[in-house]
């Protein structure tokens, strides 16, 4: 029973990602709790992520923790964020669950305090990732953003198979060569 522990920005891709090059490395993770904040594009990913969670990682549990901000702009925001990453990870190790965590998602901010918060309650294996570019700029969050995601992935409205098609996309893409730094 692995739990993955990662912030959430507007790149949901690190997160599915990090779960495959896990795998790769013999470590299956079935449960993730993502921290994320209240900003619309964070919001957007969020779904954008559980949607591909529901399509293409059925045996995985996908846990959000919203946070009580936009975004991180004051050292108070920071100092909340490392209290809630730790009660989120220390609630895990007591569940009896390994816990590692990605440092990759989110503000900078964010991955030195999950790792602050990690190391504060004992995890030993904490990850970043990363894929090499590929040529050309992405317009996936502002594709995404044309959407309502959530009452998609709530059942109220079905996704379009373009919309499943772009999310699978790039969530798995195959002409990356991705990269998993353990830290």
């Amino acid at each position: 029973m692995v739990t993955l522990v990662a912030s959430l920005g507007t790149s949901p891709m690190v997160v599915t990602e990090t779960i495959d090059e896990l795998k790769k490395r013999g470590i299956t993770v079935d449960r993730v709790v993502v921290l994320v904040t209240k900003d619309p594009r964070v919001e957007t990913s969020y779904y954008a992520l559980a949607l591909d969670f529901m399509w293409n990682y059925e045996n995985v549990e996908l846990k959000r923790v919203e946070l009580p901000f936009d975004d991180i702009k004051s050292q108070k925001d920071h100092d909340e964020f490392v209290r809630i990453a730790k009660e989120v990870i220390k609630g895990e190790i007591e569940n009896g669950r390994d816990v590692v965590v990605s440092v990759a998602g989110g503000r900078k901010t964010m991955g030195v305090g999950l790792y602050k918060a990690g190391l504060e309650v004992g995890v030993e294996e904490f990850y970043h990732v990363i894929a090499e570019e590929v040529a050309g700029a992405s317009d996936f969050l502002k594709n995404l953003m044309m959407h309502d995601l959530k009452s998609i992935y709530e059942g109220k409205a079905e996704a379009p198979e373009s919309l499943k098609n772009l999310i699978s996309w790039e969530m798995h893409r195959p002409d990356l060569t991705i990269h998993l730094i353990k830290i």
